[in-house]
């Protein structure tokens, strides 16, 4: 079982008639564990959804969402609802597999910055300087090779040629980071609002090497509509000047659109690939929209 949240039973007082919580909520059919890279002694934490349903003889598809602990559940969860009818939503059952990190229920901030990356990033984009380590890209994907993609094929029932990377924002980058660099390691990969801005060159630069991969993979990337402009909604409110400028540097929907474009043209036949602006998305609501339409394009769950 996936728990909640460590204090979800600290309330301040009684609930509704006095009643009192009597237990946490959990998601069935999950489960999650320890583990340590042994490269970087770094430790992990690993969800587990496997669906309730026999599975295919040749194993369930995996998708494996970064960020375990903000968005495993909500992708789990969808996965389990939208696959109870796979002739009408296209989206069959799948395993899906969180990596996340210990002592946190949310983003695990310096974490990330240095799982994600190769380094600094090449400009300096952000609202705030960025003080964390970064550049433990290489160790962190030699986790994934080597320690949990095996482990997950041996302890699970999981198809061994139908896999899917998902991310969104900095994980997003880090998507096509692996792509560009280890297109082979995957079978489908789910860029949400990808932070090119952090090194645009250095990671269009790794896609000259993609270009020989074993099978056809598929990518799927997608960024909210109002991630370079104010929506609607926002206009009321009193942003700084330094929060427009950030968000004209970071160019969330060009720079998508144009890796969208030099990927396909750099994999050729060897990769589908699709681009997708939320007409009413930003940078926030971008992966509970869009969801479905990637599992069903690039079809982990199918």
């Amino acid at each position: 079982m996936v728990e909640a949240a460590d204090g979800m039973t600290d309330y301040p007082g009684p609930l509704h008639d006095g009643a009192a919580p009597t237990e946490r909520i959990v998601m069935s059919d999950c489960c999650k564990f320890g583990m340590r890279a042994s490269a970087s002694d770094l430790e992990y934490e690993i969800f587990v959804y496997v669906p309730d349903v026999p599975p295919p003889p040749t194993g369930f598809p995996v998708l494996y969402v970064l960020d375990a602990n903000a968005d495993f559940v909500t992708v789990a969860e969808t996965v389990r609802r939208i696959s109870r009818r796979p002739l009408a939503t296209g989206i069959g059952a799948s395993i899906v597999v969180g990596i996340g990190y210990p002592n946190t229920t949310s983003y695990d901030i310096d974490r990330r910055y240095y799982d994600f990356t190769r380094g600094p990033p090449a400009e300096m984009p952000t609202a705030e300087p960025i003080t964390a380590r970064c550049g433990g890209q290489l160790a962190y994907v030699g986790f994934l090779a080597e320690q949990l993609l095996p482990y997950i094929s041996t302890h699970f029932n999981a198809h061994p040629h139908c896999r899917t990377l998902l991310g969104h924002s900095l994980a997003g980058y880090f998507v096509l980071e692996v792509m560009a660099q280890y297109p082979d390691l995957f079978d489908g990969y789910v860029s949400f609002s990808p932070s090119i801005w952090w090194n645009p060159q250095e990671l269009t630069g790794a896609l000259e090497n993609g270009r020989n991969v074993g099978s056809s993979r598929r990518l799927y990337i997608a960024a909210g509509r109002w991630e370079q402009e104010l929506a609607p909604w926002q206009k009321r409110e009193d942003f700084s000047n330094q929060y427009h400028e950030v968000r004209r540097a970071r160019r969330m929907i060009d720079n998508a659109r144009e890796f969208a474009t030099q990927a396909d043209l750099s994999f050729g036949a060897d990769l589908q690939v699709k681009f997708d602006v939320g007409d009413e998305e930003d940078h926030s609501t971008i992966v509970t929209t869009m969801l479905c339409r990637a599992l069903r394009f690039v079809g982990a769950a199918s």
